[in-house]
């Protein structure tokens, strides 16, 4: 879970930054970062939605299907892209013992807890900061 949470706070922190340097640049300020991070949000919350959708009803029966692992082999070194490499790295993930693959939460939703995280601060800039 700790995988999870430092996935979504990473995507939200990128995303957020890039939203706010985006509405800086074009003239609209926080208010055009809040719209932008609303529609980023909306957008990756589809994505991985689509993406975790499972594609038949035997997807739902398979335990290994449901963790994203297949095969009888799991490999000891995971596909990674720059960016899970990079998340890896920052604290509190590097402080604790990745779990067992079959334990881990797959890139789609760890992405999807990141689309919640981008709406969440969309809203506290809407709500909170009168944005």
């Amino acid at each position: 879970m700790i995988d999870a949470l430092t996935y979504a706070g990473a995507v939200a922190a990128i995303s957020t930054i890039c939203a706010l340097v985006f509405g800086l640049v074009t003239g609209g300020g926080l208010s055009r970062a809040k719209l932008v991070l609303f529609f980023v949000g909306f957008i990756l919350l589809g994505y991985t939605t689509a993406r975790l959708w499972p594609r038949s009803p035997s997807d739902l029966e398979d335990e290994a299907a449901l963790s994203g692992v297949s095969g009888d082999s799991i490999p000891e070194t995971a596909d990674q892209t720059r960016f899970q490499a990079l998340v890896a790295s920052l604290p509190p993930k590097r402080w604790f013992q990745e779990p067992p693959p079959e334990d881990r939460i797959n890139p789609a939703g760890k992405l999807f807890f990141g689309s919640l995280a981008v709406l969440l601060i969309s809203y506290l800039m809407e709500a909170v900061f009168g944005i």
